[in-house]
């Protein structure tokens, strides 16, 4: 369709036939919303198995055949009653609502009960449906207003009546606000979660107990949930559970990790808000803020359990800002802590140095980051781990169809992506849904200059190479850290590349404009479908779907929980269930009950119980090992050299 203005070049039927054509796509459009809405209980089987009545059938294809007669006829009148000047207006309409030819989508889209099971065909028409509304934008845009005096007026009026739009302070305010109620939704409903029985062992207990051991002085790294005497530091280097030692030590109980999580997960805003500030100006910072918060990865990667990924979040993203203002000595500190989370965490901040070298903005400060982080990694990850773990690489299963033979560290994995690229991109070609819901929440803007690409390699190497292991691959899990800071890092950049080409002409300003309206809806969108705000149906934490609130039901779990916990000294060792091992971590052993009892003391049980939770249990009742001291609903505690007389009970609850 030609833009107003271009028809000059082209015969009057042309423009005619592009104008009423393009009318007559938005009617049918309008149409297919507007019956959608009224037939929007019988939408789902209508999407998922195209059932539905004969009689709703033809009533929306009568829609849609009205609509878009409707539209014809009125940019037939349009025409007639004005013919000196009618084609224009015809074509300046058509134009200027090009954006309807998508509404018919809409409800689709926000009807989330359709994607249910079918996460890659929602993201596939989310994806179309933004890009092709970035399109169909420009071309609104870059179209003359049909009422142009009329809305010059209305926007005089609103800047009267409503001074707060002015007022500088907003912008950062709004993002305040945003920060502090993500926080507050997040730490409320994982606490929630946890409170209900629904955390697990692997990684709440783990970390529970690591960081009780820290705040009292134990072994470095030691974590009993891992397996008896073992400790963490084969496995990762999580110095900062020192930094928050000293807070768990004041409330040693596993909320404080969650509700920690929340708060750096909600702070994370505060960072972004500064940067984008600064490249985009405060109004346009303030939304891509509202858009993190409602970014279904940065959902996920909180609402499972507690790990240390999802907070370097907010460090990369401080320490991008301390450096680009030149607080030389904060930004020291700040990426210190940053190295402090997690080993990995170390080659995010080499990405992160590579990005200001090569942006110009601290071209030997980024350097110097690029070499530190750089060499961290490699030491930790290449050299010290291995040697702690046995001389074998921990996890490298995850990569294990890219190692070459014979080899099992990670740095046969990066020999292969680099010199094996064909070998290594096949693997890729399955992971388009992850990708997708990566990208497609932001409309693919990140994808739109180069220096994109640098950014996206941390998550190109810690997740998409994943060939064994697909929790790498579930935004449901703590590794979508790996592409949060980064994602929204190349879509500031792109915005700001574009508002500076406004400078060469309007149509930078259209592109910009248009950018935002599109990546807001897909935004929108791809939250209510795979995020945690709108609806509380599709969100999961790790493998399990994540149950939101408290019910009479969950408190009387939770009652009869911790009444038998009351019953174990604070320092006695136990061995507990996958569900219950991060009520009791807060102490020096908590043992998880696949590994053995080793010489716990007491025995915490908690249904529904792990296949591979039964036999370990049935060995420690039946000989009498241990006895059972109490049952309370779904829980029972046992101890060591009690009476045996109820442990026949129990053990027919817990079945073979």
């Amino acid at each position: 369709m030609a833009r107003a203005g271009e028809e000059g070049d082209l015969p009057r039927l042309t423009v005619a036939a592009r104008a009423l054509g393009l009318l007559a796509a938005e009617g049918t459009s309008l149409g297919f919303a507007g019956w959608a809405i009224c037939a929007w209980d019988e939408l789902v089987p209508y999407a998922t198995h195209n059932k539905i009545a004969q009689s709703w059938r033809w009533s929306g294809l009568g829609a849609m055949a009205a609509g878009a007669a409707l539209a014809a006829v009125l940019g037939a009148l349009v025409v007639l009653g004005r013919t000196d000047r009618g084609l224009d207006l015809l074509s300046r309409i058509a134009c200027r609502f090009a954006p309807l030819c998508l509404v018919g989508l809409l409800p689709l889209l926000f009807k989330w009960e359709i994607w249910v099971g079918r996460d890659l065909a929602f993201l596939v028409l989310a994806s179309l449906f933004g890009l092709g509304l970035q399109g169909l934008m420009r071309v609104a845009l870059s179209t003359p207003p049909v009422l142009g005096a009329d809305l010059s007026k209305l926007r005089l009026w609103q800047r009267g009546a409503l001074p707060i739009l002015c007022w500088s302070g907003l912008p950062l305010t709004i993002a305040c606000l945003a920060a502090s109620l993500c926080a507050a939704y997040f730490g409320y409903y994982t606490v929630a979660y946890h409170h209900n029985v629904h955390t697990s062992g692997y990684d709440l207990g783990i970390e529970t107990n690591l960081i009780w051991n820290a705040a009292h002085g134990g072994p470095l790294f030691r974590s009993t949930p891992l397996g008896g005497p073992m400790t963490h530091v084969g496995h990762h280097h999580t110095f900062f559970a020192y930094v928050i030692a000293p807070v768990f030590r004041l409330f040693p109980r596993p909320e404080t990790l969650l509700v920690l999580q929340a708060i750096f997960m909600g702070a994370s805003a505060i960072p972004l808000f500064l940067i984008a500030r600064r490249r985009v100006g405060p109004p346009i910072a303030c939304l891509v803020v509202c858009l993190l918060v409602l970014y279904p990865p940065l959902h996920g990667s909180v609402l499972y359990d507690f790990h240390y990924q999802p907070l370097s979040t907010f460090f990369v993203l401080m320490s991008l800002h301390l450096l680009e203002v030149r607080r030389n000595g904060w930004a020291a500190l700040v990426i210190l802590l940053t190295l402090s989370l997690r080993e990995d965490i170390a080659a995010l901040l080499a990405v992160l140095g590579l990005y200001l070298a090569v942006t110009g903005r601290r071209p030997r400060a980024g350097l110097g980051l690029a070499a530190a982080g750089l060499a961290c990694f490699v030491v930790q990850k290449m050299i010290v781990m291995p040697h702690l773990h046995g001389g074998v690489s921990v996890f490298i299963n995850r990569y294990e169809k890219l190692l070459p033979p014979g080899e099992r560290e990670f740095g046969g994995v990066l020999r292969t992506v680099l010199a094996n690229p064909a070998f290594a991109m096949h693997g890729l070609l399955e992971q388009v849904k992850y990708v997708l819901q990566i990208f497609a929440p932001l409309a693919f803007l990140p994808w739109r200059r180069p220096v994109g690409w640098l950014l996206f390699l941390p998550g190109f190497f810690f997740t998409l190479l994943a060939t064994n292991y697909p929790a790498l691959l579930e935004i449901s899990f703590q590794y979508t850290a790996y592409w949060t800071p980064f994602v929204f890092l190349a879509a500031i950049d792109a915005l700001a590349w574009i508002r500076r080409a406004e400078r060469h002409g309007p149509s930078a300003r259209v592109s910009s404009r248009a950018w935002l309206v599109a990546v807001t809806l897909s935004m929108l969108a791809c939250s209510n479908q795979h995020g945690a705000i709108f609806q509380h149906n599709t969100s999961r934490s790790g493998y399990d779907a994540f149950e939101f609130g408290r019910t009479p039901e969950d408190d009387r779990r939770h009652h009869d929980l911790y009444a038998l916990i009351a019953e174990i000294p604070p320092m006695a060792s136990v061995v507990a269930t996958e569900r219950v091992i991060p009520h009791v971590a807060s102490r020096p052993d908590a043992f998880n009950m696949r590994f053995g009892p080793y010489d716990a003391e007491y025995m915490l049980i908690g249904s529904p119980l792990r296949g591979d939770e039964k036999r370990p249990i049935r060995n420690l009742l039946e000989p009498g090992t241990f006895g059972i001291v109490e049952i309370r609903g779904a829980f029972a505690l046992a101890k060591r050299g009690h009476s045996t007389d109820q442990n026949e009970a129990l053990l027919e609850l817990v079945g073979k």
